[in-house]
């Protein structure tokens, strides 16, 4: 009788882990999200991390260009030429290539949420 009531425990605990984590957050969407509401706690953690990333891709493109003005004066005529991975030209939220200015070498996401980065 008593390992049917252990069994019976750990069983409801692990329904009620799987309701918390996957059946939404029950909360209003992140601001600083991309726009889309998340639909449960593993999505909220997934979209941070693809925000975080970003961030990075941004400031390693930024990089680049601060090198290659540094060596050639004038910044790139577009964003291909800095050597940089194909992966890291674009958003990893929503594909979308980076916006580049070559007049005055500013680079930004053009994904909703992320026109601050």
């Amino acid at each position: 009788m008593r390992l049917v009531g252990i069994l019976a425990a750990v069983a409801i605990l692990g329904v009620l882990l799987m309701v918390w984590l996957y059946d939404g957050t029950g909360g209003s969407a992140p601001s600083s999200g991309s726009g889309t509401p998340p639909v449960s706690r593993v999505g909220e953690v997934k979209q941070a991390a693809e925000s975080v990333e970003c961030r990075n891709n941004l400031s390693q493109i930024r990089q680049a260009i601060q090198i290659r003005m540094t060596t050639e004066e004038t910044p790139p005529p577009d964003l291909n030429g800095l050597g940089l991975p194909s992966t890291i030209l674009v958003c990893p939220v929503s594909g979308q290539p980076y916006q580049y200015d070559p007049s005055t070498g500013q680079v930004r996401c053009p994904t909703p949420g992320h026109m601050s980065y």
